[in-house]
Parts: C-alpha cells; sequence; structure tokens
C-alpha cells in the first residue's frame, strides 16, 4: 500500500503533511532530502502538490532524478477539493493537509515518476518573460492614447519607450527560435505543426514548447492541460450547459484565439467541424472553443507523427 505526503508549494519554502504531523521545509534540495527522510520506503510513496510554475520544476526534477512518484493537482481542482472538505480557512499547512486528503481521489495509473525536459522548461521561462514584455508594450499604448496631442515630448518618450519594448520581445522570441529549431528532430516537428493552415509561426513555437513540456501526455491529457476539455454544468436552470474547464493553458488559449477564427475561414478541416456544430445549434462562443480544441489535437498529431498537414483534396 501506498504512502501519501502532501506539499504545498511557495517560492522560498515547502509546506510539508505525512498523514502525522505537518513540517516546514525550505524549497530546495535540502528541502526535498527532508521530505525523503520522512518516508519508510521512498519507492513505495507519493508526493501530491500543485504544479506551481517556476516554483515547482525543482521539486518535480528532484521526483524525476529520484524516481518518486508524484501526482500533480490543478489549482481549480484543488479548491474545489477543498470546498467539498468544508475547509474555509486557507493558509500553507491547511493546504497540505488537504493535499494529502487528494489520496482519496487517486486512480490506479495516476501517480507517476514524472519525465522532464528541462529545456521546455527553460524556453517557457523564456516565453512569460516575452509576454510580460507584450503586456507592458500595451500598457505604454495605452497611456500614449491618454496623452494630449499638444504634449510631444511626452508623446516621443512613449513611442520611444515602446518601440525598445518591440526590439526586446523581437530579439527574445528570436532566441527562442534559435534554441528550439537548433535540434534536427525539434525543427521537423515545427515545421509539421506549421503546415496547417492559420498556425503561424509563433504559434507553433507556442504549441512546441507546451507539448514539450508534458512528454508523457496524450491527446485526451493535452486537452485538460490547456483547458479545454469540455465539463457539463447540470445544476438548477443550467441543466446540460456546457463550457470548457480553464484549468490551464490560459497564454496557449489566448494566443490561439485569432488563429482559430483564421483556420475556421481557411482551414477545410475545421472550417467543416465548425460550421457543423453552428447548425445543430451550439452557439457561437462553444464552437469556436471546440474549433480551437481540435487545431491544438491537429497540431499535436502532426508533431508526434513529424508529419506535415494534408488537405482534405489530398488525404481523400
Amino acid at each position: 500500500m501506498d504512502d501519501y505526503i502532501g506539499i504545498d508549494i511557495s517560492k522560498s519554502s515547502l509546506d510539508v503533511y505525512d498523514g502525522k504531523k505537518s513540517y516546514k521545509f525550505p524549497n530546495n534540495h535540502d528541502g526535498f532530502e527532508k521530505i525523503v527522510a520522512l518516508c519508510s520506503d521512498i519507492h513505495n510513496t507519493v508526493f501530491i502538490f500543485e504544479p506551481t510554475g517556476i516554483y515547482s520544476y525543482a521539486l518535480t526534477e528532484f521526483c524525476a532524478t529520484n524516481a518518486i512518484r508524484i501526482v500533480m493537482v490543478g489549482p481549480k481542482e484543488s479548491r474545489e477539493f477543498s470546498r467539498s472538505l468544508k475547509v474555509r480557512s486557507k493558509t500553507d499547512k491547511i493546504d497540505a493537509k488537504v493535499l494529502y486528503k487528494y489520496q482519496s481521489h487517486i486512480e490506479q495509473g495516476m501517480a507517476q515518476v514524472p519525465v522532464v525536459n528541462t529545456n521546455a522548461i527553460q524556453l517557457q521561462e523564456m516565453l512569460n518573460v516575452y509576454e510580460g514584455i507584450q503586456a507592458s508594450k500595451q500598457r505604454f499604448k495605452n497611456q500614449r492614447e491618454a496623452v494630449s496631442d499638444k504634449s510631444s515630448e511626452l508623446i516621443r518618450t512613449l513611442n520611444g519607450i515602446i518601440e525598445n519594448l518591440d526590439k526586446e520581445a523581437s530579439v527574445l522570441l528570436d532566441k527562442i527560435e534559435a534554441i528550439l529549431l537548433d535540434d534536427d528532430e525539434t525543427k521537423q516537428r515545427y515545421d509539421a505543426m506549421t503546415s496547417i493552415p492559420s498556425v503561424g509561426k509563433k504559434s507553433a513555437l507556442y504549441l512546441l514548447v507546451f507539448f514539450m513540456k508534458y512528454p508523457m501526455a496524450n491527446a485526451k491529457k493535452i486537452t485538460a492541460l490547456a483547458g479545454l476539455d469540455p465539463v457539463v454544468r447540470d445544476s438548477g436552470i443550467f441543466q446540460g450547459r456546457q463550457k470548457i474547464s480553464k484549468q490551464g493553458g490560459e497564454q496557449l488559449r489566448n494566443l490561439l484565439y485569432l488563429p482559430t477564427l483564421s483556420a475556421i475561414q481557411h482551414n477545410e478541416r475545421i472550417k467543416i467541424f465548425y460550421n457543423r456544430l453552428v447548425s445543430n445549434a451550439k452557439t457561437r462562443k462553444l464552437a469556436v472553443l471546440a474549433a480551437m480544441r481540435k487545431l491544438v489535437l491537429m497540431a499535436f498529431s502532426l508533431y508526434r507523427s513529424k508529419e506535415s498537414y494534408k488537405p482534405l483534396s489530398i488525404a481523400n
């Protein structure tokens, strides 16, 4: 029988609960070793924690190196589980206990030794910085719109800042592309995805990094990680109301919105799929989200096969 340890991860510390006692350790290698010291048999122990971006990367890599099985619980799933337990207070210590109790939801095969792609983690951090630069650029653009035309010197200052941010973003994106395409196999996957109508350079780069981060994921898991898995709201007047989970992948979903609209017009497979949903009385918003899901899965299929997109006329 497996033993479980709930771990709440923050930037500098780990709150740990082993079913008997709470502990607080540093979020570094020494802290990880202290958690291992709590286990009677590490090979029969499962760590349960939330993926908290860069703060959880080191622990995930430690588990991969030391063949420790883990279960990652999404933030939304963790919150809903906590509410089901009627836990009203929220502290790191309590969160670790809640994660420990999540063992009741773990099914056979869910606990696995993680596979870590350190290159993908580095690239994701670079993409996060790129997104931050883009957000800053938009803020300065908004400020420029609010400045009077008479304030020419201030407008020149803002234009200079925007121009510099634009250059920095372009340089960073080129670096990401250079790192990715330096590997022949990765370039094959990239070329395969860019062959999809309406998937451009930037979309393919984001998809490539996203898929690289989850080397063990299948199509169903990728859909869930992107937050595009459909869920049904069936309560009160909302009988059978469908939506997507939004439990991850916000950056990817935001990026793919415009390419999805373009695919609905120019990718025959997506266009037929979208029109069929609309003709079956699906709302346009729901149909767009379903088309985005289909576009992601199409890219994932070509990512794995390294084969180019085949138009319907050729495929048939």
